[in-house]
């Protein structure tokens, strides 16, 4: 690790709706994410009619969060959380597309994704096993537990 590279900590809470307000109006705390995704996410919004105001924020670069602001027009029928739902679901088809016609142009792209898709599909069974041992690991130290309140009231 570089002295300037900075590790971020996992964010307490992964999806958070804030506001009590109609509900055509509405702040979204994400967490593990940051510029990338809230500028694209706002880009996407905004291009939506029935959307009044979308903006984002990253409150400090060391907290892995973003807050996102929508309103949506009174007069739309949409609420927020729709407007969100549909700006991500855009987002992931548009990036869908980039993704294929990248592959389309360079094959060794197609192969790169098939081959870190295969690393993730590898570390994701890999931390599945270690949760199982971490719980069986659990469950023997209760026993143990048990085991001892049982030999301290004999």
């Amino acid at each position: 690790m570089s002295v300037n590279e900075v590790k971020l900590k996992k964010a307490p809470i992964s999806f958070q709706v804030k506001g009590t307000g109609p509900a055509t109006s509405r702040t979204f705390v994400i967490g593990d994410e940051d510029h990338t995704i809230g500028n694209s996410a706002r880009h996407i919004l905004m291009q939506d009619a029935r959307v009044a105001f979308a903006g984002y924020s990253v409150p400090h670069p060391s907290e892995p969060i973003m807050h996102v602001r929508i309103q949506c027009k009174a007069d739309s029928g949409c609420t927020a959380m729709d407007a969100l739902k549909d700006s991500c679901q855009t987002l992931h088809s548009q990036c869908d597309i980039v993704l294929q016609r990248l592959e389309e142009l360079l094959p060794e792209v197609k192969e790169d994704r098939l081959q870190m898709e295969k690393i993730i599909l590898k570390d994701n069974e890999f931390f599945e096993e270690q949760e199982e041992e971490e719980e069986d690991d659990e469950e023997i130290l209760e026993d143990q537990d048990e085991d001892a309140d049982v030999y301290m009231e004999e």
